[in-house]
């Protein structure tokens, strides 16, 4: 009895994992997951404005223009608000916020939304985009879209109504996860796995970690780390020197993870599964 006793304890939470970074001990539990009605759920965006989850669901092809992606809205119980929020979408994935609007990367394009009435405002054609996939917005209004494509492998900028090549590097191999922090651009590489950071003043690279894998999503965590997923199933915590510690990993059950968020006030961290058609939540403490 007392060994089936201790086999339940280490074995019944299956979600439950325990990091140590740094200075920083965490506890990620899964708190909820939705039902399974979204569709190719790709990026998931918190709107503290409005207490609400906005998901892009690609519903089909992530590369063809096909007009069956939408944006979903969902309660931070996980309860599915609308399933399709905003239509006439082709397979949109990141997401930012600015001034109330809604800012998408739909293959090649950056699509402006309002956030108000859930309409679509502009559609603005990034020049020689093929894989357009994250989008974050800087202090400035400054909107950035990066593209994925090997024979495209760049960062645009959004501004003043214009979009165009922000940065083409080596060092900007296949750039994924976007996140804009100060005077900074946090950028994950699909190419060859590279966590950089971008000056936004003079463009400058630096290489903070190497993790072995593709990165999709990029989240801060509020204490100088970043939660990094792997779309083909992991996530992990990179501190500032580079120290890289897995917390979740659904690989072995064909779980993706695509482009995270983490709701610090809340202590949610959201992962969008792509084709498994949820989105799972775990709580971080």
């Amino acid at each position: 009895m007392k060994r089936m006793f201790l086999f339940l304890l280490i074995f019944g939470f299956s979600f439950l994992y325990v990091s140590l970074i740094g200075n920083v001990k965490y506890k990620v539990q899964k708190k909820w997951e939705t039902k399974k009605k979204l569709q190719v759920p790709e990026s998931v965006l918190y709107d503290p404005v409005r207490n609400v989850i906005y998901v892009s669901n690609i519903k089909g092809n992530p590369g063809k223009k096909d007009r069956n992606g939408f944006i979903s809205k969902v309660a931070l119980d996980g309860k599915i608000k609308k399933l399709k929020w905003v239509k006439g979408l082709d397979a949109p994935k990141g997401l930012a916020i600015y001034n109330d609007k809604l800012y998408v990367a739909d293959i090649d394009l950056l699509v402006e939304i309002d956030i108000k009435n859930g309409k679509i405002l502009n559609k603005y054609p990034a020049p020689g985009a093929i894989f357009l996939n994250d989008v974050t917005v800087d202090d400035s209004g400054n909107v950035y879209v990066s593209d994925t494509a090997s024979k495209n492998s760049v960062i645009y900028r959004f501004r003043n109504g214009k979009i165009a090549v922000w940065i083409k590097d080596e060092k900007i191999n296949q750039p994924n996860g976007l996140y804009a922090e100060g005077n900074r651009l946090i950028v994950g590489n699909s190419g060859d796995g590279c966590l950089n950071i971008v000056s936004l003043s003079d463009k400058k690279i630096t290489t903070i970690a190497r993790t072995g894998a593709g990165i999709d999503g990029i989240a801060p965590d509020g204490k100088g780390n970043y939660f990094i997923s792997d779309w083909r199933g992991k996530t992990s915590l990179v501190s500032p020197s580079g120290q890289i510690t897995e917390l979740l990993n659904t690989t072995n059950d064909k779980i993706n993870a695509a482009d995270i968020t983490f709701i610090k006030n809340k202590k949610l961290l959201l992962v969008p599964t792509f084709f498994d058609n949820r989105v799972m939540a775990y709580e971080v403490k």
